[in-house]
């Protein structure tokens, strides 16, 4: 009887441990379940710092080149 795997993408595992570390830094949390096959989000802090984390988050993976 063959075990089922679950494979996940590990460049998703790395942002999810990035953007956690970053919301952290602005006294905020995130909660990713990966349970189930669906990705869930649960932010926890001041809703003014979503823009800002994510803000962070773009300007570190910014290479100033455009895709299109």
């Amino acid at each position: 009887m063959p075990i089922p795997i679950n494979r996940e993408e590990t460049n998703l595992e790395v942002l999810a441990r990035i953007a956690k570390a970053m919301a952290r830094k602005y006294d905020c949390s995130l909660n990713i379940d990966y349970s189930n096959g669906n990705r869930r989000i649960e932010f926890i802090g001041d809703e003014t710092d979503k823009a800002l984390i994510a803000a962070e988050m773009d300007s570190l993976f910014d290479t100033g080149v455009s895709t299109k």
